[in-house]
Parts: structure tokens; C-alpha cells; sequence
């Protein structure tokens, strides 16, 4: 029998060979290589001489190289074969045609597989390890994916492309917050899509500013896209990030994560949730809920975490309320100061104050759902001075600027709320943020 064809970038102590089992399958062995996706065998001028079928993949022993069917009992330790790609890319275009059966690390998180590879799912649920897109050189050997060089902290005052604490010679840049984020850390920048980041990982669409060089917004309605965490741990940077299975979601700090329906009813949209025993568990603008996974988990307060564009939808940059969403309105996406929650403001003509009869203005009603007692937000108001950080004229919801539209905030002594009609008893119970 013909030795074992190993993927020789992810070492032989993590992925399987591929045993050939008799002769080969679909071509006679000949002198060549295997394609780097395993779809091929290269004769010696380096042209394809043959093409395996789905149920076969390229191996090679010595200078002999053709396609071989899997044989399970032949692949190493924690592989299998799998039907499945042999590249991200390729998982994201669902071309099916460039599915292989190989021996495949198998993976049930992101941190299983190996640096410059992802954990993604066969047909069947199962997870296994794909190539990314683009080779990075870790940091050091045995590294897992999305370790460092990615999220390796780096110091914002040290500046953004150029920052000493990020390998810039792989185009590593700081991310950041403010130019006195402790949390900031090191990632790619201008992303296409999840392809370009690694396992657990998601190419997001932000604002441009505030970054590590300004801690104010200067360029309204600016964006560009970054590889982020999906995993929120108070730290800067993912806000209810999307994915496809549980596969995408890594542990947020020490809890687990699981992609749940974003409106914990069985919608289309799926973000990854935390687990969760009470609403103090979650950020302010969430709640615990069962949502169908083996644990209750914190999903948004607003059933969604990128809405239509409209006054108050959830949002992830500027891109999704003035021209992304349905029903845009040329708002911005801005940040609560205190909850964080990232939502849609909506312009109106005119906005003045007064402290007798409170703001003049055009704004839209906030939503039923972002109403007490489903969350404290007591109105809305309008941007009358520069002074509030946002453009003039834009209409945001909780009134008191930082809050958040889905805010639930109980403040006060003696456990009273931010006002009496916020609770459903009229009592908070503010070690938890719930009402009592």
C-alpha cells in the first residue's frame, strides 16, 4: 500500500492523510503533484493531466501522484473523511463542484483547528478544517486560529498603521476605540468578507472614527470594514456579530456562545449569544432568553441586531441607516456612551430645547418594543449643539443621550428606578439590572 498524503502547512501531528486503498481511483498513477485544493493531479509540466472524483482526492507517494478514494481507518488521529473544500473560499462560493472527500481535521470550535485554517461545517453539522484565503505567519509555533498575530494588544497612543505592538509587515493595524482604549488590538483592515479573518472571526462594516488617532467622530457617514472578534467580552469592537452555525461562535471569555436566532423566535438572522442565567449576565441592551440552544442566551432587546435603517434600528455603521436598510432615512449609526448600543438616528428639520418645554421637533415615535417596561428608554430627543458629539438636526431615542433606544437601566438609592414607570414594579434590583 502507498504511504499517507499529508497537508504539509498544518503539520503532521494535526491532519489526516489520505490513504490510497488498493489503486487509484478515477486515473492511473503517474509522475506529477497533487493541485494545492487536492481537485487535481499536475503532470511534470505542472498542467492538470487528470481531475479526481467528488468521492476521491489527489495523493501522492514520491514522485507518483494520482486520485485515491478515503479510506477512514488510514486518516490520523482526530481526522476523518469528510466530503467537503479544501479552502474557505471555495466554502463561501458553495460551488459544489469543488468538493472533495479527503481525511480532514475535524473541529467543534474555532479554536480546534490550526493557525491559517477555519473550522467550518459538512453537510452534515460536522466541522472540519479549511484553508484561509491568505497565509499569515504566526507568531509562534502550535498557534490556533485567530491566534497572534491577530488580537495581539497593542498601545493606541503608538498609532493605527503603523503601530510597533502589530506585525506591519503583514499589514496588521491597531483597532481601537479611542486613543486611550486599553482594550485596542491588533487585525486586518479593509476586509472583503469573512474569508479574509480567521476562525471565529467576521469581516465588519464600521464606522471610520473614533479609532486610536481621535476619540471624536470627524467624518460622519465614513466607513470602511475589519476583521472583529465575535465574541463582545467587553472588550472594543463586535457588536452582535452574525453566523451561520455554533461553529462560528468562540467562548466569550468564560462563557459559552451559540448562533441563535437574533429574535430568540426562530428568525432568519443569526447572531452569536452568550450564555446567560439572568439579564445581568447580558450588555443593557439584551436580555436572557431561551432561544432553542442548550442554554438560556443574551439576545437583543430590539429582536434584531441589524434592523431596516429606520429611527432606532440596531446597526453596525453609518452605511446601514442612510442607504443600506429598507427604510433608511439618511440617520447615522451612533454608539450609546453608557450601553453601548449602536442604532439608527433619524434627521428632522428643525431641533430646539428648552428646560420649560423640552425639544421642538419632527421626530419619529420610538418603537412599541423599546418602550417600559421591555427597557428604561423615556423618549426621544434631538441634537440642538454641537456639543452632544452627533450632526445637528438628528433625532435619537432614550432622551437622555447615552442610554440607548433597547436600554434597560435601573439607577437610583434603595433600589428605585431611573423613573417609576421604567419597572414593571416600580423597583429595581440594581446589583442585577432587573426588575424585582
Amino acid at each position: 500500500m502507498l504511504g499517507f498524503f499529508r497537508l504539509g502547512s498544518m503539520g503532521a501531528g494535526l491532519v489526516g492523510a489520505l490513504a490510497l486503498v488498493g489503486a487509484f481511483g478515477g486515473c492511473g498513477p503517474g509522475t506529477g503533484t497533487c493541485s494545492a485544493d487536492l481537485h487535481s493531479v499536475l503532470g511534470p509540466d505542472g498542467n492538470p493531466s487528470a481531475t479526481c472524483q467528488p468521492d476521491e482526492a489527489c495523493a501522492t507517494e514520491g514522485a507518483t501522484a494520482g486520485c485515491a478514494k478515503c479510506d477512514p481507518t488510514q486518516c490520523l488521529a482526530q481526522n476523518d473523511c469528510i466530503s467537503g473544500y479544501a479552502r474557505v473560499d471555495d466554502a463561501l462560493a458553495g460551488d459544489a463542484s469543488k468538493k472533495t472527500t479527503a481525511c480532514r481535521l475535524t473541529c467543534n470550535a474555532p479554536t480546534d483547528c490550526p493557525f491559517n485554517y477555519t473550522c467550518i461545517p459538512d453537510d452534515s453539522g460536522q466541522g472540519y478544517c479549511a484553508a484561509d484565503r491568505t497565509a499569515y505567519t504566526a507568531a509562534s509555533a502550535g498557534e490556533a486560529a485567530g491566534g497572534a498575530p491577530w488580537g495581539v494588544p497593542c498601545h493606541p497612543t503608538q498609532g493605527f498603521d503603523q503601530n510597533p505592538d502589530c506585525d506591519s509587515n503583514d499589514s496588521f493595524w491597531c483597532y481601537g476605540t479611542s486613543p486611550t482604549d486599553a482594550n485596542s488590538f491588533c487585525t486586518q483592515f479593509q476586509c472583503v468578507d469573512d474569508g479574509d479573518c480567521p476562525g471565529g472571526w467576521w469581516c465588519a462594516d464600521i464606522n471610520d472614527s473614533p479609532n486610536v488617532t481621535t476619540a471624536k467622530r470627524n467624518d460622519w457617514g465614513t466607513t470602511t470594514t475589519v476583521c472583529l472578534p465575535r465574541a463582545y467580552n467587553q472588550t472594543p469592537g463586535t457588536y452582535c456579530a452574525p453566523c451561520k452555525t455554533d461553529l462560528d461562535c468562540p467562548t466569550n471569555g468564560s462563557s459559552a456562545q451559540h448562533c441563535v436566532s437574533a429574535d430568540a423566535n426562530g428568525g432568519t438572522e443569526k447572531v452569536c449569544a452568550a450564555e446567560c442565567q439572568t439579564d445581568g449576565n447580558c450588555p443593557v441592551d439584551q436580555k436572557c432568553a431561551d432561544a432553542g440552544a442548550s442554554a438560556n442566551v443574551c439576545v437583543p432587546r430590539a429582536a434584531t441586531c441589524l434592523g431596516d435603517g429606520s429611527f432606532c434600528s440596531p446597526c453596525h455603521s453609518d452605511d446601514d441607516c442612510m442607504t443600506k436598510g429598507a427604510n433608511a432615512a439618511g440617520g447615522y449609526c451612533v454608539t450609546a456612551n453608557y450601553s453601548t448600543e449602536h442604532f439608527c438616528t433619524a434627521p428632522t428639520p428643525t431641533c430646539t430645547y428648552s428646560t420649560t418645554t423640552g425639544f421642538s421637533d419632527t421626530c419619529p415615535p420610538i418603537p412599541d418594543a423599546a418602550k417600559p417596561p421591555n427597557t428604561t428608554t423615556d423618549g426621544v430627543g434631538c441634537s440642538y449643539t454641537q456639543s452632544q458629539g452627533i450632526p445637528l438636526k438628528q433625532c435619537y431615542g432614550g432622551n437622555v443621550f447615552g442610554i440607548g433606544c433597547y436600554t434597560f437601566h435601573c439607577s437610583g438609592t434603595g433600589g428605585t428606578c431611573f423613573q417609576a414607570s421604567d419597572c414593571c414594579s416600580n423597583k429595581c434590583d440594581t446589583a442585577n439590572q432587573v426588575c424585582e
